[in-house]
């Protein structure tokens, strides 16, 4: 006899289990025995069932269990019923059609939502039949079911699910809450309230599209989550810790502003948060989402809840945690010192200069690339110790200097290979939460490092977070809440000898940049030169601490039916304190073995601020309804807060001990400066909804505001806001459309409201007085003047409220089940009185004009979203997001009467970009004499130079009178703002796994390359001119030789070329770096923002260990950006860094992370 599978299998399926036998006049009992002894299966009889039986004469040759009972019951009239692994016998009933092998098996399982929670009562069925079963208190549930069935899952609030056993015997399943996105309750300005009620603009991001994401904090994360927030960096870029500024809807002022973010109620910095505690974040776009906040909220409002404990739950304990590896953005592609040379020489010989760099230097250069050591040794000055050499990349100078790349040098270095590569940074969080019938609870920690991929440095960012929420319920009409976050930041990053500039980090990115291939990082003997880019990042570093500490504590009585009274405190402190130092580094003589000193003196400066903050609210709702149809809630409340700011700083040059960086160890004369600042607001603010059987939608908000920032009498303004909508889908008559059209609401709203964000004391005529030291005076690096005054500035008497009024139109509708969402808005803000320069007064006031409430700003666009999500069985889900935004901001008053194009102008969009008009460069001498006169740009001009067009026919390429009348050959060639701002979002989970990305990207955006473009130019003047790989595509007029031309001979003509004539001198250059229309820089890109791949542990097997979650992902971040620029601009970051200088800024590291999430 043959079975198969053996013992050690345990398959309940009889269609997959096989066995041969040879049975020849066995008795029944033999047989089963038999079929028993080999596949674990046993039978059940009656014994009066067997006795006289027919014998059993049944050969099989690697036949199924299935089968085999088949034939017997055929030959014995018998009928067969399994249940697991018994199989009951019986004897068939004559004249009726039955089956003759029944299969049943026992099933059994955890139901639970999304949360791990289990769901007691839940319905447990066979799908066609009343064969059924509840879950118990801990969700758990057992049923004997027929083989193959298909069981169905439901509970009131949860969407049904419909599994098929297969041949499982255990089957936990999740179920998802079961809400249209319009039935979700979304957190609104002092409340909650239902998707499908509001009538504002709201987009909520939920926690899962946050977690497990790396970025460096909250702000980051953000980007590409939801249509309308625009995202941008300061010069530095994306440093560690960097912080996104954000604006909502594009922008509200010409002087600024951005959204109001508030953190459970109270305003704060999201980029303190730990993400792994935000529950999730709302962002109120529209004057009817946000007039409730007044003054602060002009700009849109971001209204961030952190998670917090449920009561009646068993406790959490989550912990999640990542290692990533940093690795530098795609390099720029620096040219080999020989090539580099060639290039420079064919630059100065443009000019009419002399090589660059010599014949003798450049067959150097080509013996170092080719090992010929003994050839460099040939050149080195007389007395050189040739013999202790070991850096062969250096180059003595007579007289004991070292040669640098922009001189006699031969190194062969690609500095941004050298300065960066691979970093590992981490982050972990741990957090427990639960609670009983009373209390709930919430306590978390975490701790990030973020890491840069400069190698050469220490250069981190690393945020420590802890928090505590406990809610309790003191009555079942009372409850208390009490909130507390800590937060520590640690900053640290090498400053490149400039301790007191902001732009001591990204001057590193300059040094890199604009430093030949031809310098060496050490000399002949191993130590550091004072030319070499590797000391400016060991001369000195910034530590820069923040520590944040909130204390917040709230009530909540309900002493009525639908009233609620509401009252919290918060009180925050921010204390700052950075020690950035500045050390001297130099070089050794050759000759004498002494050290030369640095260009700049060892200097010290300390900054210490510390910013108090505190707040209370207090108000009160009542909702009500009657006859089951009519809907109010009536809101209303007061608010105080204060804010008080202190700074001190210090400054002195010359440590005496590098080691010890302190103000009393520096033998300069220090320079102080201290900082003070208070400000208040008061208001008072009302709220009215009503929904008819949410159908028909009205809501009004109120705000009435005070802030000490105005004079006395311009202090407080009114601010009102209505919205209506219509639930078209809840109508009777929707019935026949709402199989395929299952939500539609229509939407309007406007609002009002001021923008007190301005600087504080502008009605005070203040004296300014300073202590710092002029710099200047004698001169740079010397002991100069300290202390001075600066005339006091004249006071608007008439300075008051900028006003924001925004009109807003949405329609929101769910497709096929709910399956499609679509989100629509049309929005358009009006911004007067806004703050702007007054009327031209005497150059002799010998005073800054005082400003006034005399300009106007219209900022008019629309966004899109929609998403696709689809739960296709009980292993298979997905869905497919997408979002996309555009808007124009448009100036319709300002005080220019000239029209004066370097001012703003009505009927200007902002970002606007003026410049020549360009079609291509000069081919010969001919051409540029029959041309119209370029004189004005520039008295010399030769074939390759660009040749711009004279477009008002007049001769003379000029500006007029750079005024929008009489502009000249001047016009408009683009846009710097981003227009078709879009993100495409994919997730899909199947069985254990699952899958996300997100791409970001923008459809159009310009910016004017002007010859602060380093890395769009690649050519400045002569020491700075640093050409990559992407800028070789210039003009070349003359055959190439061994010492000059990308190429020898004809190959390195080139007249069709993109890049005009190269230059040394920087006059030359610029010439052709203007904003033109031939080099328009092309901002639009496309980037693979995240993408992550993660699988979690079925549930059946970490149970056993206690756990109910373990996950674990991969991840990666900034993988692939597609752009039109050369390698080494980032095209998100247009503003540039160095100087504004595009190239010149940290661009976004790819980041590659692996990452474990586990919940007890």
């Amino acid at each position: 006899m043959y079975a198969s599978p053996t013992k050690g299998q345990s398959s309940l399926n009889i269609s997959e289990v096989y066995l041969s036998l040879d049975l020849k006049d066995a008795s029944l009992t033999e047989s089963f025995n038999r079929i028993k002894s080999e596949t674990e299966f046993f039978f059940i009889y009656d014994q009066e069932l067997v006795d006289g039986s027919l014998p059993v004469n049944l050969q099989v040759e690697h036949q199924s269990l299935e089968n085999v009972l088949l034939s017997l019951a055929a030959s014995h009239t018998l009928s067969f019923k399994q249940v697991d692994n018994r199989i009951s016998v019986k004897v068939a009933k004559r004249n009726i059609e039955e089956k003759k092998v029944e299969v049943e098996v026992t099933i059994r399982g955890v139901v639970s939502d999304s949360n791990g929670e289990p769901i007691p009562g839940a319905t447990v069925s066979v799908q066609g039949t009343s064969i059924g079963t509840a879950t118990d208190i801990d969700g758990k549930y057992s049923l004997l079911v027929p083989d193959g069935a298909t069981l169905v899952f439901s509970f009131i609030g949860f969407e049904t699910q419909q599994i098929a056993i297969g041949d499982r015997s255990v089957l936990d399943v999740s179920l998802s809450e079961e809400v249209s996105s319009l039935d979700e309750f979304v957190v609104v300005g002092y409340g909650t309230q239902k998707k499908v009620n509001l009538t504002g603009s709201v987009d909520v991001i939920s926690s899962d599209m946050l977690e497990d994401r790396h970025a460096a904090n909250v702000s980051q994360l953000l980007v590409g989550t939801t249509p309308g927030l625009n995202f941008g960096f300061d010069a530095n870029g994306y440093q560690p810790g960097a912080k996104a500024s954000i604006d909502i809807r594009g922008i509200g002022s010409l002087n600024g502003g951005a959204p109001y973010i508030l953190i459970d109620g109270f305003p704060g910095d999201m980029n303190s948060l730990n993400p792994e505690d935000i529950e999730s974040i709302s962002v109120l776009k529209d004057a009817a989402a946000s007039a409730i906040y007044g003054a602060r909220a002009p700009y849109g409002v971001v209204l961030i809840t952190t998670k917090s404990g449920k009561k009646n739950s068993k406790i959490r304990v989550n912990y999640s945690g990542s290692m990533s590896l940093v690795t530098p953005a795609k390099l720029p592609g620096t040219l080999d010192s020989y090539t580099y040379s060639r290039v420079l020489n064919e630059a100065a010989l443009n000019k009419g200069s002399s090589l660059k760099f010599s014949e003798e230097t450049i067959d150097r250069v080509i013996a170092y690339q080719d090992g010929d050591y003994d050839f460099i040794s040939s050149q080195f000055p007389d007395g050189f110790p040739a013999g202790d050499v070991t850096n062969w990349a250096a180059f003595p100078a007579a007289g004991g200097g070292w040669a640098g790349g922009n001189g006699d040098g031969h190194a062969n270095n690609d500095f941004w290979d050298l300065a960066t590569g691979p970093n590992m940074g981490q982050s972990h969080n741990f957090s427990v939460q639960g609670g009983s019938d009373k209390t709930s609870y919430y306590l978390s920690a975490g701790f990030t490092n973020q890491v840069s991929s400069f190698t050469w440095a220490d250069d981190y960012n690393k945020r420590y977070n802890l928090t505590a929420k406990v809610k309790t319920a003191l009555t079942d009409w009372w409850d208390l809440r009490f909130e507390t976050r800590l937060m520590k930041n640690d900053r640290h990053f090498p400053t490149g000898a400039r301790p007191e500039s902001s732009d001591s980090y990204n001057a590193l990115l300059h040094i890199i940049y604009n430093t030949a291939p031809k310098q060496s990082v050490y000399d002949s003997f191993g130590n550091s030169g004072q030319s070499g880019v590797k000391s400016f990042f060991e001369a000195g570093a910034s530590n820069d601490e923040t520590t944040e500490n909130w204390q917040i504590i709230g009530t909540e009585l309900r002493p009525l039916k639908g009233l609620k009274i509401n009252a919290d405190f918060a009180y925050q402190s921010t204390d700052f304190y950075g020690l950035h130092d500045g050390r001297e580094f130099g070089e050794q003589n050759w000759l004498t073995g002494e050290q030369t000193s640095s260009w700049v003196a060892s200097q010290v400066n300390e900054y210490h601020s510390s910013d108090y903050y505190w707040s209370s609210n207090i108000y009160s709702s009542y909702e009500w309804s009657f006859n089951d149809a009519h809907n109010f809630m009536v809101m209303a409340g007061g608010q105080y807060e204060s804010g008080t700011y202190r700074s001190l700083s210090g400054q002195a040059r010359n440590l005496i001990v590098p080691d010890i960086i302190s103000l009393n160890t520096a033998t300069g004369d220090p320079s102080i400066n201290e900082g003070l600042s208070q400000w208040a607001t008061e208001g008072y603010f009302g709220r009215l909804t009503y929904n008819y059987k949410e159908k028909y939608l009205l809501e009004s908000n109120v705000r009435y505001d005070g802030t000490s920032r105005f004079l006395e009498g311009k202090r407080w303004g009114f601010f009102p806001s209505f919205s209506a909508g219509w639930v078209v889908s809840n109508e009777d008559f929707w019935t026949q459309s709402s199989g395929f059209i299952n939500t539609l609401k229509i939407r309007g709203s406007w609002g009002q409201l001021g923008n007190q964000n301005v600087a504080a004391y502008q009605d005070l005529a203040l004296i300014q007085l300073s202590k710092n030291l002029l710099n200047w005076l004698p001169g740079y690096n010397q002991t100069g003047q300290v202390g001075y005054t600066l005339t006091p500035s004249l006071v608007s008497p008439s300075l008051t409220w900028e006003k924001a009024a925004t009109t807003n139109i949405g329609l929101d509708m769910e497709f096929l089940s709910n399956k499609l969402g679509v989100n629509f808005d049309w929005f358009e803000r009006n911004t007067t009185d806004m703050i702007g320069p007054s009327e031209t007064l005497p150059g002799v006031l010998g005073a800054s004009v005082p400003r006034s409430n005399n300009s106007a700003l219209r900022t008019r666009g629309w966004e899109l979203s929609v998403k696709w999500k689809e739960v296709v069985n009980s292993d298979l889900s997905y869905f497919v997001g997408f979002n996309l935004y555009d808007a124009k901001a448009v100036v319709t008053k300002y005080n220019n009467p000239t029209g004066y194009l370097g001012s703003w102008l009505v009927g200007q969009e902002v970002g606007d970009i003026w410049g020549w008009s360009s079609n291509g460069l000069f081919q010969s001498q001919q051409e540029i004499d029959n041309h119209a006169d370029q004189s004005f740009i520039y008295n010399l001009w030769n074939p390759g130079d660009v040749k711009y067009d004279d477009l008002n026919g007049d001769g003379v390429i000029n500006n007029g009178q750079n005024t929008i009348d009489d502009h000249g050959d001047l016009m408009l060639l683009g846009n710097t703002s981003a227009h078709y701002q879009f993100g495409v979002n994919f997730g899909a989970n199947y069985k254990g796994f699952d899958f996300s990305m997100l791409w970001k990207g923008t459809a159009k955006r310009d910016k004017g390359m002007n010859y602060n473009d380093y890395a769009y130019y690649g050519f400045r003047r002569a020491n700075w001119s640093q050409p990559k790989w992407d800028h070789l595509d210039y003009y070349r007029d003359t055959p190439g030789t061994k010492y000059v031309g990308l190429y020898e001979g004809d190959a390195n003509l080139n007249t069709d070329a993109f890049y005009p004539r190269p230059y040394e001198d920087n006059a030359s250059n610029v010439k052709n770096q203007t904003y033109n229309s031939r080099y328009l820089g092309n901002f639009a890109y496309l980037r693979l923002q995240d993408v992550q791949l993660g699988y979690s542990i079925n549930d059946t097997v970490i149970s056993r260990f206690g756990l109910s979650k373990v996950r674990i992902y991969l991840s990666g971040s900034n993988l692939i950006t597609l752009s039109h620029l050369p390698i080494g601009m980032d095209p998100t970051l247009p503003s540039g860094g160095y100087s504004s200088s595009t190239g010149k800024d940290y661009r976004a590291d790819r980041i590659y992370s692996m990452g474990l999430n586990v919940t007890f």
